[in-house]
């Protein structure tokens, strides 16, 4: 197992998209504050104006997009910036591509030479970026790859947005769309992190930094009962997915370890709290997925819909049925995936129970980029 992460050293040139960095510097040359959310929206829009694959090319267009004078951003400024930051202290260490060609992998090495997996997934009319928020993971569910290679560090928010500028930087220098939203299911526990995926939230909803809708973000949680009730009030209008897989406690604390520490019960009321706030900030009660993977003899059987059916009747939230994806955990515990029919069936006898369901469609499973399958397997490709 690799080495637990430790503080990265503070040497070379800071990063960047660290917000609190990069506007610390402006006001030290002195510039105003506003300079610094200019800088970022230069950056930003030249990476997806297709800004090239050396930093070198998108410090150069970004510089183009400057009108020196007093109201807007001068060509200076992005010279210092240029000089004094890195714009990624993350590189692309291997890029997989799906036959299909509607996924992409992307091996990221950080600053420290720890290694975490983003996917891009490519739907008709978006986009959508996968990131991880840790590496490795704590929570060790019994079907997740990630959760076999324990926790080793949190990732800080530059290199969470790096993740979402780097694979914006990649599509957009092949001519295809910006990613518009963006999803925490990649490795790690988000809500385990919280301070920093919370500033990543804040950045990638901010008008002058990504500039996403908020309803474009969802942050996955394995059921962190009380970080999701402040990631509620910290973030009413996030989307939230709920990783609950089995519908009873003793179930769940099978096969979802993490379920010891917060109950079903707890859970459940945090979910209802993050309904009530969503349908009272938005006046919708679309904002709550609830994830389920399908496991053969485990936990897709009709007593299991049966119990399903009692716990989210009423509750006004899309449950999300995701095939088991096979991966190392199949020969650990055992572990198989249904055969498509049964998980229609399964589908189909929730779905007269009342709840609004959806059959995941996968992405990317032979590249091992599939929910579940993110554990570094390419880590010996170069």
């Amino acid at each position: 197992m690799p080495p637990r992460r430790g503080r990265a050293p503070a040497t070379g040139k800071p990063a960047f998209f660290n917000a609190q960095e990069l506007e610390r510097f402006v006001v030290q040359r002195g510039f105003d504050a506003v300079v610094a959310q200019r800088l970022w929206r230069v950056v930003i829009r030249a990476l997806r104006d297709g800004g090239g694959e050396s930093d070198d090319e998108v410090w150069e267009r970004a510089s183009k997009y400057c009108i020196d004078g007093r109201q807007k951003l001068p060509k200076v400024a992005v010279e210092l910036a240029s000089q004094n930051f890195r714009l990624f202290s993350s590189k692309l260490a291997h890029v997989a591509e799906s036959k299909d060609t509607q996924t992409t992998k992307l091996v990221i090495e950080l600053r420290d030479g720890h290694r975490v997996e983003s996917v891009a997934m490519r739907h008709k009319s978006r986009t959508t970026v996968c990131v991880s928020s840790q590496i490795g993971c704590a929570m060790g569910c019994q079907f997740c790859a990630t959760g076999t290679m324990n926790l080793i560090g949190d990732l800080d928010t530059s290199e969470i947005l790096e993740q979402v500028a780097l694979i914006t930087r990649h599509e957009c220098a092949r001519s295809r769309p910006a990613p518009r939203n963006v999803v925490f299911m990649g490795m790690g526990e988000p809500l385990a992190n919280y301070q920093s995926v919370s500033a990543a939230v804040t950045s990638l909803c901010d008008p002058f930094h990504f500039a996403l809708r908020k309803k474009g973000v969802t942050v996955s949680t394995v059921g962190v009962a009380p970080a999701l009730k402040k990631l509620t009030r910290e973030h009413p209008e996030v989307r939230v997915a709920l990783s609950l897989h089995a519908p009873s406690q003793e179930l769940r604390a099978r096969i979802v370890p993490a379920a010891k520490q917060w109950p079903l019960h707890e859970l459940i009321e945090a979910l209802d709290d993050h309904l009530n706030s969503v349908s009272r900030h938005s006046g919708s009660h679309d904002g709550l997925m609830v994830e389920y993977v399908l496991l053969k003899g485990v936990n897709d059987r009709r007593e299991d819909a049966d119990e399903l059916i009692a716990l989210l009747r009423g509750k006004p939230v899309m449950l999300n049925l995701i095939p088991y994806n096979p991966n190392v955990t199949a020969t650990l515990h055992g572990f198989e995936a249904p055969s498509i029919e049964s998980c229609r069936a399964f589908g189909k006898i929730v779905i007269e129970g009342g709840l609004r369901v959806r059959l995941r469609e996968e992405f990317g499973q032979d590249i091992n980029a599939a929910c579940g399958q993110l554990a570094l397997a390419t880590k010996d490709i170069e």
